[in-house]
């Protein structure tokens, strides 16, 4: 009798991580095949879909992960992600908000609820959601890169300039107070 060899998951992850895709893919569609209810195998599946820029197949393997376990917000930002990519604003915007409904302070998806409120011209909302990324992670390199050139852009030159320089190293922090170098 034929027996099918299947990778462990931290074999599968590592595939991922060598941009291994098509190999990976086809480990992930052994496990699949044989325990249709396991959320994580659909999951990486979704994320190498995405690596390849399948965003219809990723976005069906997303989705059935979240079928399977429904409270999980890394799932829902990488479905608004993957929605991001292919054009779908409003759709993407609904996943990161439930991302950070489920953990308001969810750093990834905060920072792209901001991103998504820019795109879409919604300036202030935009900014509550950079200021809770910053809130988060005062210390945050995009977030604070990201802040300082949408300040920029809405006319707040000074603040904006402010964040850039945290971003590129001027200004440093300290557990107990900021410092320029």
């Amino acid at each position: 009798m034929n027996e099918i060899k299947i990778k462990s998951v931290s074999e599968i992850i590592s595939l991922i991580e060598k941009k291994d895709y098509q190999l990976a893919e086809k480990e992930l569609l052994k496990i699949i095949n044989i325990k249709k209810n396991n959320y994580y195998a659909y999951f990486l599946l979704g994320n190498v879909y995405t690596q390849l820029k399948k965003f219809k197949n990723a976005i069906e393997q997303f989705e059935l992960s979240l079928k399977l376990k429904a409270d999980d917000k890394i799932t829902l930002y990488n479905l608004g992600v993957v929605h991001q990519e292919s054009g779908s604003l409003n759709i993407s915007k609904n996943y990161f908000e439930q991302a950070v409904k489920l953990d308001p302070n969810f750093l990834n998806a905060n920072l792209a609820l901001a991103k998504n409120y820019e795109k879409q011209n919604n300036f202030e909302k935009a900014k509550i959601y950079f200021e809770k990324t910053l809130s988060i992670k005062n210390d945050h390199l995009l977030g604070n890169q990201l802040y300082g050139k949408f300040l920029i852009k809405i006319g707040e030159i000074n603040k904006g300039q402010y964040y850039n320089y945290k971003y590129s190293g001027v200004i440093r922090f300290n557990e107990e107070k900021m410092e320029i170098k």
